[in-house]
Formats: C-alpha cells, sequence, structure tokens
C-alpha cells in the first residue's frame, strides 16, 4: 500500500479576498514524500505542458490510455530538491516513470487528483462563500 504524506509549501501572504485565497490555493506547490521516502514536489503546468506532452510522445500520443497515465507527472516539479525534470522525448518521459516507480506514481496521481482535480461549480461557490 502506497503512504502518502502531503505538505503544502508556504507561498506569499495571500490577499484577504475569498477569491485571492482560493486562486492562491488553487497555484500552491504541494510537497509529498511517497513511500519510499522521497519529496516530490508538484506545481500546477501551465497549458502549454499538456501539448508537450502529446508532443514529446510522438505517435504513442494517440493512445489515450498511455496519455492519461502520463498527465499527471507533467506535475512533477522536483524529486528530493533535483528540479531537472526533462520531458522533451519519450525516452525522458520513460526515464522520469522508471525513476518514480509504482510508489512515486501512485503518490504524485492521488495528490494531483486531490490537489488539482477539477472542481464543480458548487464548490466553488462554497470556498468563495457565495
Amino acid at each position: 500500500m502506497t503512504k502518502l504524506t502531503v505538505n503544502k509549501v508556504a507561498a506569499p501572504a495571500a490577499a484577504a479576498s475569498p477569491s485571492a485565497q482560493v486562486i492562491a490555493a488553487a497555484t500552491a506547490d504541494i510537497s509529498l514524500k511517497d513511500s519510499k521516502g522521497r519529496t516530490i514536489l508538484l506545481r500546477r503546468p501551465g497549458v502549454l505542458a499538456q501539448f508537450r506532452l502529446v508532443e514529446a510522445l510522438g505517435p504513442t500520443a494517440t493512445n489515450r490510455v498511455y496519455v492519461n497515465m502520463c498527465l499527471p507527472l507533467i506535475y512533477v516539479a522536483a524529486i528530493d530538491d533535483d528540479d531537472r525534470i526533462p520531458m522533451t522525448t519519450k525516452r525522458e518521459i520513460e526515464a522520469l516513470i522508471q525513476r518514480l516507480d509504482e510508489e512515486g506514481i501512485a503518490a504524485v496521481s492521488i495528490a494531483v487528483e486531490k490537489h488539482f482535480g477539477e472542481q464543480t461549480p458548487e464548490e466553488d461557490k462554497a470556498k468563495l462563500g457565495n
């Protein structure tokens, strides 16, 4: 079983408005430890990262299951303070998959879903106090 410890990385003080707090929470870095004890830093990528992932995967990008399995990887900003996470070729993507292994990928997938997953309009309204 995968053990996951998540710590939000301290961000600069956000404005007091509810909408500013929601935005700050959505863009905050997430630091987690996987079951192997590695510290993995997650950061919400820009939309361009998704396009670059498809380009790096080449013909494999037509396999929707494979792409969906790789999507959480674009959130990985650092592993044990090593922020050199290249993902410009399929080989580099596969190297990251091997480096994270099952434990790291499971931890990343859980944290991405929990902290960066889609929210319903009702959840957004509740956070904004509307």
